[in-house]
């Protein structure tokens, strides 16, 4: 998954959200990451401002004069980010990065006017002179964010179901309605079963996407209390509220008692249907609220009390709301609801499918700015990336199933036409394998970087313990030369410190079974114990077998230091069948003396491997001594790991773990 890293810039003022114009002599704090908060004035009066905005409404039928004027508005917004210190820097990417999310954090009324979206990059900015949302040095995602908004509680790592909500009541003139449905059939193709002639399209449907094609808001209602949808979808036209003394936008739905009228919803009006208490516990989340219409986030009035659509939704607990501060083209919202379904439905990040829509409305039509009336409150958690990447593994899993279910059907059933069915079912299962976070080659390394890192952590506190139990022996002994007893068990406190050195090693083996170095340590340490507690030699044999094949296999390792890692830990092996009495086949590797022959023929000087496997059979020699026998064969090894000089004269530092 891409990379997104989060900036923040804040615009605050003293005062109610209401009640505010803008004005020059207004100033606001600009605050951005870590950077000094500064003062921020707007170049514009209310009125003024308002009647450029009347540019954004294609109200001017000239397409020159209306471009001159949104690339004075584009211009101003930038003007605006570019007087707050540190911005710049912050929105330069860093590392692995791929794209900045520009979260836009204010609660002001008059702020939610102004057209963030459409502002061009000023000076040293990422591509300087285009606009920020569009220009591709440095791919910017700019998303609103309420101050204090609850969406972030909610989890993202559930199954996606989608309510699809579109009205169209007398007066107002036609939506795309079927193109937006084509669209969201679409969008849950690949998870949808196995069409059968006893099962109508809407039952097939209906675990996945729920329509309501004249929709009231009483019926939103009702849908959002019976069913738990994680996507809520509105297809409406946008229209000034008829009954508010000040400018109020709302979706104009169909009315539950009078069919040939229509109910203007508000904001606070919608966001009452969508969290409404459920007939289990808790409220209705959607994460998602997506809303094609027009003004669905204008602001209007910032005099009395209460915010846009959109904002009121968000303010309520969604996480993610997206829908156009201005007019939308009825080709733009179809691209809006193609491409965001086609990408979040997959768990797919929300603000790249957002990036990758306002190009693509910028591409499909230069003449509208439908790239820039598109706006998003976002409110996402803290390991939003780790909730999408589980979402998307679960959802590529089922699409998986769903695939594999149909081409078994194919199979069962015996089509005559199946090669075009069959063709359709690979794709389908071509696009679930590409979808799981699993397949992309570039996440083995860091699961594998952490894993190696946990095991190095427990060996070493295994090889901690080993040298506790060492130095309680040495303790001992020196205990014992002075007081010239006898005996040659260990104390009770080098025993224990043993067994807990063993469970250390046993847990890296839980971690990786094929990690032969903790495996060699855990088998040795569980053979001298058993052998401490009853006096009898015994070795598991099946372990054993499982690690002189991991181990022989990395004596082909690429790495020189894992081969010769290898080539220890097979000496060492070969020891312990030695000790235990077992008779080895003859296809086996040689026995331990030729094995540290070989280790040291091609290990360098002071090689970490041979310092290690020296210290390891001196131990054999004295404290992990079995008999006579076995003491005997580990002098004559830690001798040729020595080389000419012994143990106790050789310049050696015993590491604590080996690199893994």
């Amino acid at each position: 998954m891409r990379k997104i890293r989060s900036v923040k810039l804040e615009l605050l003022r003293h005062g109610p959200p209401h009640n505010q114009l803008l004005s020059p002599l207004t100033r606001y704090m600009g605050l951005c990451g870590r950077h000094e908060p500064t003062t921020v004035t707007l170049p514009y009066e209310q009125q003024n401002f308002l009647t450029l905005l009347m540019a954004l409404r294609y109200v001017e039928k000239d397409t020159e004069t209306r471009r001159a004027q949104i690339q004075e508005l584009s211009s101003a917004m930038g003007k605006i980010m570019e007087k707050v210190p540190g911005l710049i820097a912050d929105l330069s990417l860093d590392g692995e990065e791929r794209f900045v999310q520009l979260r836009l954090v204010f609660s002001a009324s008059e702020l939610a006017l102004l057209p963030f979206e459409m502002a061009d990059a000023a000076m040293g900015f990422p591509g300087e002179g285009s606009p920020l949302s569009l220009q591709q040095d440095v791919p910017v995602v700019t998303t609103r964010e309420i101050r204090g908004a609850c969406g972030q509680s909610l989890s993202w790592a559930v199954r996606p179901r989608i309510l699809f909500a579109a009205a169209a009541p007398p007066g107002v003139g036609s939506i795309p309605f079927k193109a937006h449905l084509l669209a969201l059939r679409e969008a849950v193709g690949p998870w949808l079963p196995q069409p059968s002639a006893n099962t109508p399209p809407t039952e097939r449907l209906s675990p996945f996407l729920t329509v309501l094609p004249s929709a009231t808001l009483e019926q939103i209602q009702a849908a959002c209390a019976e069913g738990s949808y994680t996507h809520v979808h509105i297809l409406a036209h946008g229209l000034r509220h008829p009954g508010a003394s000040e400018a109020r936008y709302g979706l104009a739905l169909c009315d539950e008692t009078n069919p040939s009228g229509m109910d203007v919803v508000d904001g606070e009006r919608l966001t009452a249907a969508l969290r409404i208490k459920t007939r289990g516990e808790g409220f209705s989340s959607p994460r998602v609220v997506t809303v094609a219409s027009c003004d669905g986030g204008q602001q209007g009035s910032v005099v009395l009390p209460g915010s846009s659509l959109i904002h009121a939704v968000h303010n309520a607990g969604v996480p993610l709301v997206i829908g156009s501060q201005y007019p939308l083209t009825k080709p733009g919202s179809v691209t809006m609801v193609q491409t965001l379904y086609s990408g979040l439905l997959w768990g797919e990040d929300p603000r790249i499918c957002l990036y990758e829509l306002r190009q693509k409305l910028r591409r499909q039509d230069r003449t509208t700015h439908d790239w820039g009336s598109l706006i998003a409150y976002a409110s996402l958690p803290d390991d939003f990336e780790t909730q999408l990447r589980e979402l998307k593994t679960g959802q590529a899993h089922r699409a998986l199933a769903a695939s594999l279910n149909r081409a078994h059907n194919l199979t069962e059933k015996r089509i005559k036409e199946s090669d075009h069915d069959f063709d359709h079912v690979i794709t389908d299962i071509d696009h679930a394998i590409d979808g799981m976070p699993d397949a992309e080659s570039n996440l083995d390394d860091p699961f594998f970087a952490a894993q190696e890192k946990r095991i190095a952590k427990l060996c070493i506190l295994g090889s901690a313990e080993k040298r506790k139990a060492q130095a309680l022996y040495l303790q001992q002994i020196e205990k014992k030369t002075k007081s010239k007893a006898k005996g040659s068990r260990l104390p009770g406190a080098t025993i224990q410190a043993l067994e807990r050195s063993c469970a250390f090693y046993k847990r890296a083996c839980a971690i990786n079974a094929h990690a032969h170095w903790p495996g060699t340590q855990m088998l040795c340490l569980s053979m001298f114990l058993q052998f401490h507690k009853t006096g009898r030699i015994a070795l598991d044999t099946t372990a054993w077998a499982f690690l002189e094949t991991a181990a022989r296999n990395d004596l082909h390792h690429p790495n020189p230091s894992q081969a010769l890692w290898a080539c220890a830990n097979l000496a060492e092996l070969h020891f312990l069948a030695f000790v235990a009495g077992i008779t080895l086949p003859d296809t086996t590797p040689p026995e331990p003396e030729h094995l540290i022959t070989q280790l040291m023929e091609a290990a360098p000087f002071k090689a970490i491997q041979v310092i290690a496997s020296r210290w390891q059979f001196h131990r054999y020699t004295h404290m992990l001594r079995f008999n006579n026998t076995s003491a005997a064969c580990a002098e004559r090894l830690t001798t040729l790991l020595a080389g000419e000089k012994p143990i106790d004269q050789a310049d050696t530092e015993e590491p604590m773990t080996q690199s893994q």
